[in-house]
Formats: structure tokens, C-alpha cells, sequence
């Protein structure tokens, strides 16, 4: 092995050749010298003088930030902008110290922390138990595989002062990530983010001390949370049961996930007695090794398709799959109630609307329906919901940033008696307060009840939503992601959200772009008159807007604050005058987001 010598003049070379930038080279040289990273310099010197300058590049030049989801990112041994076990006792350091500082003194915090199926989930969640545990802090410690919602449930069933979650959620088998949520039991929001984003820079600069697993459990400063916990989690998901409904048989999918853990026993615990687990994907598995790409992304409808194989072998009617922390969900149903016949999958957005409407008609029809009732959802998902809620009189929270987070704030905030029903357009829902975090569980319960309860009435789940077009319009969305990975991917993301803040595109599908609304310059400029402009309120985000001389014709634009993309929301509506109208409103929503996706591809052609 080379000395630290050789390695720290190599680094200078490869800074001097353009292989390193400024940053990752002072970033190296810094875990090559500092007393605090000494554990990590073997590999560090290897990978020197192996010359693997882009896999060092990509993990020094940055430190990987707290982002809608928390810190999630590429796992590599070491680097700061990547996930290992420096980077992970850093983030528990830092949160320790957090609630520390603000609790009273002579009373010790708590924490509860779980983790998923993923490479490295167990390590990551014992390391964080043993740092927490020697800052004081005591620590609730789940021994096998758990849901994200579970962990967010515990937070508030054990009161605790927070909560670490270690997932990467539907990411590639190379991820993982820490999610850190308040004793709200939702997901860290300011000023408690910036705060802790403080403690975990301090701790970066230090020695970060650990106890060991065994003398944490010795002294009851580790101790595992028990089965009383999951028995009163599925307690709470079922307690939101909205029909009796249950003759339909489903094949669900964990996607090698958690999700047989919480879904699955909701599910069963609701009295869905057909349930068939399906055997290719059911086990835990960090791989994702029967998944298309291997990535358990319930938004891919491929990740559906040997579920639905299934379904159409055995005769069922439903498909239902999470994604590796079962706080996702995908949904596949025959389009003719046909197990046989053709099969569809929705998209989140479908997913909301339906589980939105049905939640309000069974409420409404049980008398329980209040005016005092909400839903909330986020800037980028569909209009439809305020349609729906509109008709029954219900309103809607709309104006929030993506991130499930700011659903659980806005509960907080405008009260959990009101709370009816949350969802984001990627696949995350939430019914009742037990939780601060979407659900597949819940959402897989009601989905079912839902698909039961359309069955009980000779009607298809497809035709529901037929019939609620029919009453509101034809809405339709699309999503274009565009990856771009490392130093330069980053660089790409900036350079594209510049062009689109500055130069924006002056027509989509053939529309004019009005304005766009700029939530990061708090800014509506419009387009039409070149220096008119507008104030825009909170939220605060990297997040545009683009309004079009066509009510209901809209696209946005933001960097994801979870994975190496840049996102584009595509969103049409059509009038709908009858039933009959309805098959060629469906045709000029889609050939009008055709043309959306056309004209965005071209554009960002065009700047990259």
C-alpha cells in the first residue's frame, strides 16, 4: 500500500490534470491527514493508487445534503457526498446533538429507528444505534425489517423525540439513504432541517464517539421495540376502513421489500382472506433480483407484470405492489373486470383521485362527511382532486412542494380533526393521523375496499373512473425525468432549471406560455409582457410553473432533491359533455401531452 505521502502528491497531480476537482482534492487530502477519518484511510490510499479518480471525484466534490427525503445517495466506502459509515454516524451525530440542544436539561431523548431490506440497512441502523446511544440519547431499536410509515407511526406511539429511517426507497440496489423525522412523526421540516444540517457539519469535523451494540443493551440505552408496536400500527391502518367490502381475491407484491410486513397484514388483518403473496418477488432482498432493471418502482408499470401474470393464471382482480420501504404504491386491474382480458396499471395521480373519491363518497354516504374536511396535495400533482372535492364540498390544501413532508406539516398545521385524505402524484397516500408519512399500507387497504365495493355494485374499477371524469373533466399528466449523474449531471441539472427560469420555452403544444411561477425568486412573471411581475407567497423551492393561454393546460419544472434528476410535470384537461363525449376528450388530452412531451424533449435537447 502507498504511503500518505505518495497519496496526497498523487492527489495533487490529479487535481493539477483536471481528473479532480478543487473540491474533491481538498476534501481527499483532508481524510488522508485528519485524525477523524484515520479508520477509513486504507481504502482511501487504495483507491489513490488504483487511480479511481471519477469514482473519487464523484464522491468528494460535494457533501451530500438533506433533500425532500432526507440524505440519500450512492453507497461507496468513502467520500462525503455518498453514503457509508462516516457520512451515516455523521447524520446521527448531528441529529443527536440536535435534540440534545433543545431538550430540557436533566431529560434524556429518545429515538426510534428502523430500516429496510437494502444493502448495508442493518449495518447503517446499528451504527446509528450506537452513536446515538453514547450522545445520551436512548434508542428504540427495530431487530428486523420495517415499514417507513411503521417508523413514523412509532415515532409518535413511543413518544420519542425522533425517528432515523435507513432507506433508499425505490432506488437502485446501489443506494441508500437516512431519512430523519421529527416527534410529529413526520419528516424534518424548518427550521428543525437547517438546524440539524448544523449539527451534522459540526460532527464532520470530529471524532464521532460509539457504544458498543452490546454495553447499549446492557445499560438500556438500546432496547428493541417490540411486537406491541406492529400490533397496534396495523390497528391503526385497519381503524380506517371505509367499507365491508372484501370479495375480490389480490396478488400483492413486496417487491423483495418490507411491505409483507405491513401490507400484507393489513390487508389480512381488514379481512381480505385472498390474498396471494407473490412467491417470485416476496423475499427480503437487496438485489431487487426478479425486478425489471432491478429497481422496485411501483411507478414503473414493468415492475407490475409478473404480478399480473400471476393474476391472470389465478383469476384475480387486483394488483397491488409496494416498493422496498412500503410507503409507495402501484395498482394493476383488468380494464373489464376480466381476469382473463386485458390489464392496465394507473399512475399516481389515477391512484389519488380514485382513492380521494372514494374516501369522500363512502364518508358522505355514512353521514360523516364534515365542512370542516380537507385534502391535501402538492404543486405538481393533478388538478382533479380539487374537482372532486370541490363537488362534495370538501377543500383542498394544494400549494405545497413535493415531499410528503409538507402534507404532514400542513396536517399539523390546519389540524388532524379535518384531515381527510393526502396524496402526492408519485405514488404516496395517506388516510388518518396515526401516522405523518404516506402509506402503502392504508392505500392498499382502501384500494381493495375500493375495488370490492365497485365489484358488489357490477361496475369496474376503470368505469369509476370513467364516471368521474365524466363529472369533472378528463385530466391527464405526464412525468419526463432526465438522469444526470455525478459532478457533471449536477452541473447539467443547474444549467437546465437556468435556461428554463431565464429562457423559458414561449409555446408548448402549440399553446402560448403565459407565466410562469417562480417559488425560489418568489416571482409570477409574465411572458406576455416582458418586466410585468407579480409576487409569489410561500413555499419557498426550486420550483417553476408554467401557466398556458389553456385553463387546465400547465408543465413545471424541478431538480429532485432525492435522485441525480432533473423533473418535468406535464398536465392537460378536456371538456367532457356527456358520456359519450368522453372517448374523444381522452384522445385530445393525450395527443396534447404527446405534443407537451415532444416540445419539453426538444427544449432540453436543445440547452444540454
Amino acid at each position: 500500500m502507498i504511503t500518505v505521502e505518495a497519496a496526497l502528491s498523487k492527489v495533487q497531480d490529479a487535481a493539477g490534470e483536471g481528473r479532480l476537482t478543487a473540491s474533491s482534492a481538498a476534501a481527499v487530502t483532508r481524510w488522508l491527514l485528519e485524525a477523524p477519518f484515520g479508520k477509513y484511510r486504507p481504502r482511501l490510499l487504495q483507491d489513490v493508487a488504483d487511480g479511481r479518480w471519477k469514482q473519487l471525484d464523484d464522491a468528494f466534490f460535494a457533501v451530500l445534503e438533506f433533500g425532500t427525503g432526507g440524505r440519500r445517495g450512492v453507497m461507496y466506502p468513502v467520500g462525503t457526498n455518498v453514503l457509508n459509515e462516516r457520512t451515516i454516524a455523521e447524520s446521527a451525530r448531528g441529529l443527536a446533538d440536535y435534540i440534545n440542544g433543545k431538550k430540557a436539561p436533566g431529560t434524556t431523548c429518545s429515538c426510534v429507528i428502523a430500516r429496510d431490506t437494502r444493502h448495508n440497512s442493518p449495518e447503517f441502523a446499528e451504527l446509528c444505534a450506537r452513536v446515538l446511544a453514547a450522545a445520551g440519547v436512548k434508542v428504540h431499536l427495530f431487530d428486523e425489517p420495517r415499514s417507513t410509515p411503521l417508523l413514523s407511526f412509532a415515532v409518535r406511539h413511543l413518544r420519542c423525540d425522533a425517528g432515523i429511517m435507513i432507506t433508499a426507497s425505490h432506488n437502485p440496489p446501489s443506494d441508500n439513504g437516512f431519512k430523519c423525522y421529527a416527534a410529529t412523526g413526520g419528516q424534518v421540516v424548518p427550521p428543525d432541517d437547517s438546524g440539524i444540517i448544523e449539527c451534522v457539519k459540526a460532527a464532520s469535523d470530529r471524532e464521532i464517539p460509539e457504544t458498543s451494540l452490546e454495553d447499549g443493551r446492557k445499560n438500556g440505552s438500546i432496547v428493541s421495540a417490540g411486537a406491541d408496536v406492529d400490533t397496534a400500527y396495523i390497528e391503526a391502518v385497519v381503524g380506517e376502513s371505509v367499507s365491508h367490502a372484501r370479495g375480490i381475491s389480490i396478488v400483492y407484491t413486496p417487491l423483495h421489500g418490507v411491505g409483507e410486513t405491513s401490507v400484507a397484514a393489513a390487508l389480512t388483518a381488514d379481512g381480505f382472506a385472498k390474498v396471494n403473496i407473490l412467491a417470485s418477488q416476496r423475499s427480503p432482498d437487496g438485489d431487487f433480483p426478479n425486478v425489471p432493471g432491478h429497481v422496485s418502482n411501483p411507478e414503473n408499470p414493468a415492475t407490475l407484470e409478473a404480478a399480473i401474470a400471476e393474476a391472470k393464471a389465478t383469476g384475480a382482480d387486483l394488483v397491488l405492489a409496494s416498493d422496498p420501504d412500503a410507503d409507495r404504491i402501484g395498482v394493476g386491474l383488468p380494464v373489464t373486470g376480466d381476469p382473463a382480458g386485458e390489464w392496465t396499471t394507473l399512475d399516481g395521480n389515477q391512484i389519488g383521485v380514485l382513492l380521494a373519491a372514494f374516501v369522500m363518497k363512502q364518508y358522505g354516504d355514512l353521514g360523516k362527511l364534515r365542512s370542516d374536511h380537507y385534502l391535501v396535495t402538492t404543486l405538481v400533482s393533478t388538478q382533479m382532486a380539487k374537482a372532486l372535492a370541490r363537488r362534495e364540498g370538501v377543500r383542498t390544501e394544494d400549494d405545497l412542494l413535493v415531499g410528503f413532508k409538507w402534507i404532514a406539516q400542513r396536517i399539523d398545521q390546519e389540524g388532524p380533526a379535518g384531515f381527510l385524505f393526502g396524496f402526492e402524484e408519485s405514488h404516496g397516500y395517506l388516510k388518518g393521523t396515526y401516522a405523518r408519512d404516506k402509506d402503502a399500507s392504508v392505500a392498499s387497504m382502501l384500494f381493495a375496499e375500493l375495488a370490492a365495493t365497485v365489484k358488489d355494485r357490477k361496475q369496474t374499477v376503470v368505469e369509476y373512473l370513467d364516471d368521474l371524469y365524466i363529472d369533472v373533466g378528463h385530466y391527464g399528466e405526464r412525468l419526463v425525468n432526465k438522469t444526470y449523474k455525478g459532478r457533471e449531471g449536477l452541473d447539467t441539472i443547474r444549467s437546465l432549471m437556468k435556461a428554463f427560469r431565464t429562457n423559458p420555452p414561449r409555446t408548448i403544444a402549440g399553446l402560448a406560455v403565459t407565466e410562469v411561477l417562480d417559488y425560489k425568486t418568489h416571482e409570477v412573471r409574465d411572458l406576455l409582457q416582458p418586466g410585468k411581475v407579480g409576487p409569489l407567497p410561500e413555499p419557498s423551492g426550486d420550483v417553476l410553473i408554467f401557466h398556458t393561454e389553456r385553463d387546465g393546460v400547465r408543465f413545471a419544472a424541478r431538480p429532485s432533491g432525492t435522485e441525480p434528476k432533473i423533473k418535468f410535470y406535464l398536465f392537460a384537461r378536456s371538456h367532457v359533455d356527456g358520456p359519450d363525449s368522453l372517448p374523444a376528450a381522452k384522445a385530445e388530452t393525450a395527443r396534447r401531452l404527446d405534443q407537451m412531451v415532444a416540445d419539453i424533449e426538444k427544449y432540453v435537447e436543445g440547452v444540454v
